[in-house]
C-alpha cells in the first residue's frame, strides 16, 4: 500500500502551482493521482498525461522516506524519459525521484540494467554492442563461411540468397537456449521467426544456431536477446521477481501502447501482482507494430480503465474530427475552448502534386498572416517517407513522391559496424535539432565500442561502460575527456569529417594520438576506424549526402518527416500527405492511408478497421497525425480518391478545399 497524502483541495492547488499552474481538479485526475494499487490510464493526445504522471511523483515526494525501495518509471522511447526527467529536475522535491533507489528509463534499458546484463556477466560472456544494424552487418559479412547456407543462397538462381539474409540478419535467443557458466557455446538456440527458416535438426539450421553463438561469443546482441536472457534468468531464479517487486513498490508504465510482445509479457511476469503497476497510455496511438504479433501482444486498457478525455491542444473541431479515428479503443475526445482552427483538404493528381507543399504554405499563410512567427511549428508527414523498393500497386509511394529533395537521414547507415557510421548519425542528429542527449549517448557509444577493441579497462580490470567511459580516460589524463569532447564537437558535430575521406582521416590520426595509441592500433580498431563510402561527399557535386528535411516556400519553412517522427509532439500546423501503407506482399497488406480513413472520420462510413492490418495501421498513422496540431490541419488527397460525397461533408464540417487540378 503506497502513503498518498489526502486530495485536499488546497493540496491540488498547491501541486499546480509547483508545475507551472496546471490545473488537477478533473474528476478523472483525481481518481489516478489517488490510486494505490494497479490501474490503467487510457488518455487522449494532448491531455498532460506526462505533466499528471510528474504530479503523481510530486505528490509521492511528500512522504517517500525509504532509502531502499523506489518507483520505477519505465517508457518506451529516451524522448518520452528525458521529458519526464525534465519536469521533475525542476521540482524541489520530486527531483529525488532521478536517482537511487528510483529508476527513470526505457523498458529496454530497464530490461537490460536489472536483468539481462547482471545475468549476461553471470555466464561469463561479453558484451561489445547491443543493436539490431551492428548485429545484423556482422551476421551478413560472416553467414559465407556455412557451407550448407552458402549452397542453399547460390541456388534456385541466387534467388534464395534473401531468405539467408533475411534468417541471419534476425537471429534472436530463444528463452529455453541452453549454455554452461564460463564456457562459450558451440551453438545457441533461435526463435523461429521467419517463413521457411530451417529447423534445429537440420544442417541449415545448425549452422545458424552455430553463427549465433559465433556472434554472441565476440559480444554482439540484438535488442531482442535481452529480453530472452531476462526470461531465462527469472525461469532459473525465481527469487528475482519478489526481489525487483521488492525494490520497486510503484511501477508507472508510460507510453504504454508502444510496449509490446515479449517485453510486455515480461513486465507483466514482473509486476502483474504484488506491487502497484499503474499503465498510461493511448491505444489509438499504437504504432511500433511488428508484424509478428497478434493483436493480445499489445496493451489494452482494463475494464475499470480510467479515462482523460480532455485535450488541451486543440479545439473542439479537431477534437471531434480525431474522435471518429479512434479506432482501436472508442473515446470521445473533449477538445479546449478558444482555440482558432483551420482545416483544409488539398486535393491533386500526377500533373499537380508539385504544388501540394506550396498550396501548404500558402494554406498556413491564410491562416496566420503577418503574424506567422519563426518559432512557429510547421510539419509536412506522411506514414511512408523513405525511398520505396516496390513499384507496385497505387501511388503516391512516399513523402518523396511530393518532395523529391527529401531524404531523412535516419535509415539504414552503410557499415553500422563503424565509428564513421555512428558519427554521422550524430551530426545528423544535430541538423535535425535532436536532443544533445541523443548525440551525446551516439557519441559515448562508439567511444566506448573504440576503447573495448583496443582492450582498454578501468583500474580494477573491468571493461569501460557508457557510466565509467569518462572517468576511465580522466584517469589516465584529466584533460583527455575534455580534449575529446572538443575534438568531436568541432569536426563532428558542427564539421565534416565524418563525410569526406580527407578529412576523416586527419580525424582519426588526431584521435588515435589523444588516445595513445597512433603507433600500435588494435587489428579490430583499424577496422572500426573504416571510412564509409556510401552516403559520402559527392566529389563531383561538392554536397553531402544527408539528410534534407526542410521544404521553403514564401520563406516559410515546413519541416518534413515521417508520422513516426512527430509522435509525442505538439506542433502549430500539420498537412498529413497520402501514401501508402505497406504491411506486406498481399494485396491485402497495402492500403492508401488517407483514401481508406478520410471516408470515415467524415462520417460517411462506419468501417471495421480490425480486420486489416494496413487499413489498422493507416487509421492509427492518420490518428496520431491529425491530434498533433494546435490550429493548422491539412490533408493531401488524390483527386481521384475523393467523391463527391466526401467533398461535400468536408465542406458541410468547415474544411476548405483547395483543388490542385483545376
Amino acid at each position: 500500500m503506497l502513503d498518498i497524502p489526502p486530495l485536499t483541495p488546497q493540496l491540488l492547488e498547491e501541486l499546480g502551482k509547483e508545475l507551472g499552474g496546471c490545473n488537477f481538479t478533473s474528476e478523472n485526475h483525481r481518481p489516478f493521482l489517488a490510486a494505490d494499487e494497479s490501474c490503467d490510464v487510457q488518455a487522449a493526445p494532448g491531455n498532460g498525461k506526462t505533466t499528471l504522471l510528474v504530479a503523481k511523483l510530486a505528490l509521492l515526494s511528500r512522504c517517500w522516506s525509504s532509502r531502499t525501495q523506489g518507483v520505477c518509471v519505465i517508457s518506451h522511447t529516451n524522448a518520452a524519459r528525458e521529458e519526464v526527467e525534465k519536469k521533475l529536475f525542476t521540482h524541489p522535491s520530486a527531483s529525488a525521484f532521478l536517482g537511487y533507489p528510483h529508476f527513470i528509463g526505457t523498458v529496454t534499458a530497464f530490461i537490460d540494467r536489472f536483468i539481462a546484463l547482471p545475468y549476461l556477466r553471470g555466464l561469463g560472456w561479453s558484451v561489445q554492442r547491443i543493436d539490431d544494424e551492428v548485429f545484423t552487418a556482422v551476421a551478413l559479412a560472416r553467414w559465407h563461411s556455412k557451407p550448407t547456407l552458402t549452397r542453399f543462397a547460390h541456388g534456385n538462381r541466387g534467388r534464395n540468397r534473401y531468405a539467408v539474409e533475411t534468417w541471419v540478419s534476425d537471429m534472436v535467443l530463444a528463452d529455453d537456449f541452453e549454455c554452461a557458466v564460463e564456457v562459450r557455446p558451440a551453438r545457441l538456440k533461435i526463435q523461429n521467426r521467419r517463413p521457411r527458416q530451417p529447423g534445429a535438426r537440420t544442417d541449415s539450421g545448425a549452422e545458424l544456431e552455430e553463427l549465433k553463438s559465433e556472434i554472441v561469443n565476440d559480444g554482439f546482441y540484438r535488442f531482442a536477446d535481452m529480453t530472452a536472457l531476462a526470461y531465462q534468468a527469472i525461469e532459473k531464479y525465481p527469487g528475482l521477481v519478489e526481489r525487483m517487486r521488492k525494490r520497486f513498490p510503484l511501477v508507472l508504465l508510460d507510453e504504454a501502447q508502444d510496449t509490446n510482445g515479449a517485453q510486455l509479457a515480461l513486465l507483466e511476469r514482473l509486476f502483474g501482482e504484488g506491487v502497484a503497476y499503474q499503465r498510461l497510455g493511448d491505444q489509438n496511438q499504437t504504432l511500433y507494430e511488428d508484424e509478428s504479433l497478434t493483436p493480445d501482444d499489445y496493451w489494452k486498457a482494463g475494464g475499470d480503465v480510467i479515462p482523460l478525455n480532455e485535450t488541451r491542444r486543440f479545439g473542439a473541431e479537431i477534437a471531434a474530427f480525431s474522435s471518429r479515428l479512434t479506432v482501436r479503443a472508442a473515446q470521445q475526445i473533449e477538445g479546449a475552448l478558444g482555440i482558432p482552427n483551420r482545416r483544409s483538404l488539398i486535393l491533386f493528381d500526377r500533373d499537380s502534386i508539385a504544388g501540394v507543399l506550396p498550396a501548404y504554405a500558402r494554406e498556413v499563410r491564410a491562416h496566420w498572416g503577418q503574424n506567422l512567427k519563426p518559432d512557429h511549428d510547421i510539419r509536412a508527414v506522411a506514414s511512408r517517407h523513405n525511398p520505396a523498393r516496390d513499384t507496385r500497386g497505387e501511388w503516391p509511394k512516399t513523402l518523396i513522391d511530393y518532395c523529391p529533395d527529401y531524404r531523412s537521414g535516419r535509415g539504414g547507415q552503410g557499415r553500422p559496424d563503424t565509428l564513421c557510421a555512428l558519427l554521422r548519425q550524430a551530426t545528423i542528429l544535430n541538423e535535425t535539432h535532436s536532443s544533445p542527449a541523443e548525440i551525446a549517448g551516439l557519441i559515448t557509444t562508439g567511444m566506448v565500442d573504440l576503447l573495448r577493441r583496443q582492450g582498454l579497462n578501468d583500474a580494477l580490470g573491468r571493461k569501460v561502460g557508457a557510466r565509467s567511459i569518462w572517468s576511465v580516460l580522466a584517469s589516465h589524463n584529466p584533460a583527455l575527456p575534455l580534449k575529446l569532447k572538443r575534438l568531436m564537437r568541432d569536426r563532428i558535430v558542427f564539421g565534416n569529417a565524418a563525410w569526406d575521406r580527407a578529412t576523416w582521416e586527419t580525424f582519426c590520426h588526431d584521435l588515435k594520438m589523444l588516445l595513445g595509441i597512433a603507433q600500435a592500433p588494435a587489428q579490430s580498431v583499424t577496422s572500426f576506424l573504416d571510412f564509409v563510402e556510401e552516403g559520402a561527399i559527392d566529389q563531383e557535386a561538392q554536397a553531402r549526402q544527408r539528410s534534407r528535411t526542410v521544404f521553403v516556400h514564401d520563406h516559410i519553412p515546413i519541416r518534413l518527416g515521417s508520422i513516426h517522427s512527430v509522435k509525442g509532439k505538439t506542433v502549430d500546423a500539420i498537412l498529413i500527405v497520402e501514401t501508402e501503407v505497406w504491411r506486406g506482399q498481399t494485396r491485402d497488406g497495402r492500403a492508401m492511408d488517407l483514401a481508406t480513413v478520410l471516408p470515415h472520420a467524415f462520417g460517411l462510413e462506419d468501417h471495421d478497421f480490425s480486420a486489416n492490418v494496413a487499413q489498422l495501421a493507416a487509421a492509427t498513422n492518420v490518428f496520431v497525425a491529425v491530434t498533433r496540431p494546435r490550429q493548422l490541419l491539412s490533408c493531401a488527397l488524390r483527386k481521384e480518391a475523393a467523391n463527391r460525397d466526401l467533398i461535400a461533408a468536408a465542406r458541410i464540417q468547415g474544411w476548405h478545399i483547395r483543388d490542385l487540378t483545376q
